[in-house]
């Protein structure tokens, strides 16, 4: 076994092309999350690519023609664990499908028994690229309980995601791989900006490409400051805010808007629900086609309720 592994440090020069160590721990008391562009997938793949990781797909491939019950029930006899398959098909959520060939399967249930295979392997370290695209609510929480069950069997859990609001449905703490190299991402938490003015504007002045224009606020689902740029959020259109994410609370506050995490604003007119994925990991879902989900930070979590209740 490769030594770095052994030890559970993970060099990603090579993806970036440094001559400089970029270097990860593992640990086994909280998922390492890390956050990059798809470009890089290819890259990172074959550098996990080792014996002792197993890499968690969404839409793993499984015998066809067996059943869930027979798949899971295989799974568990090849790894020789002492698991019981009737606790493992209830627990993930399997037990109305468990007759059901893995041939016609929505990819929905093909993901819970991929849970039960990444628990049932030997690997010391689980990889997962994207886990949340196309995931349903209930397989968020699956992957949650997921995680837990990785901590208590001593295993590594490795995350690497696109999208920043994945990241941070798995923790709060997260990596950036930039083509500069691995960084913690520090998220914004300046001190809001004094203003006398109690004026609530009804239009804010945002850039697409080389163009000046003006949108509705009201039309505004979420403000997100990533990578040094505050982004405005209408329908999976992104707008370029020239100011600060301090500036921008500032200034939508009185128009319904919550610094719901250190570099989110939601508007609480676009609010669905609150999810609660695990004791220390909550999101806000928008109410759009998308359903976007938000993260939520934990001290937050009954004020923003108190202040749905009153809108």
């Amino acid at each position: 076994m490769n030594e770095r592994f052994n030890r559970m440090e993970i060099n990603f020069k090579s993806v970036i092309q440094s001559n400089e160590d970029q270097m990860i721990q593992l640990s086994v008391e909280n998922p390492t999350v890390i956050h990059t562009n798809n470009k890089k997938f290819d890259a990172l793949e074959q550098l996990i690519r080792h014996e002792n990781i197993f890499q968690l797909q969404i839409n793993q491939q499984f015998f066809k023609r067996l059943t869930v019950k027979e798949q899971v029930k295989f799974l568990v006899k090849w790894y020789g664990s002492s698991l019981n398959i009737d606790d493992l098909l209830s627990q993930f959520m399997l037990l109305e499908e468990q007759n059901i060939r893995i041939q016609i399967l929505k990819p929905e249930i093909i993901q819970r028994i991929s849970f039960i295979h990444a628990l049932l392997t030997s690997e010391a370290v689980i990889v997962t690229f994207n886990p949340f695209i196309h995931s349903s609510n209930e397989n968020i929480h699956l992957f949650h309980k997921l995680i837990e069950q990785l901590k208590h069997a001593n295993r590594k859990l490795l995350v690497i995601t696109s999208r920043i609001e994945d990241a941070f449905i798995v923790q709060a703490n997260i990596w950036g791989l930039k083509s500069t190299g691995l960084e913690q991402i520090i998220t914004e938490e300046n001190e809001l900006e004094t203003n006398d003015s109690a004026k609530i504007p009804s239009k804010i002045k945002v850039k697409v490409e080389d163009k000046t224009i003006f949108v509705d606020i009201e039309a505004i689902e979420y403000v997100e400051s990533h990578d040094g740029k505050v982004v405005i959020m209408i329908e999976q259109e992104r707008y370029i805010y020239d100011s600060t994410l301090a500036n921008a609370e500032l200034l939508l506050k009185d128009a319904g808007f919550y610094r719901c995490h250190r570099s989110y604003l939601v508007n609480l007119y676009k609010v669905k629900e609150i999810i609660n994925w695990s004791k220390n990991s909550y999101s806000v879902v928008i109410r759009n086609s998308t359903e976007d989900k938000i993260p939520l930070s934990r001290t937050k979590y009954s004020e923003i309720q108190e202040l749905l209740i009153n809108l």
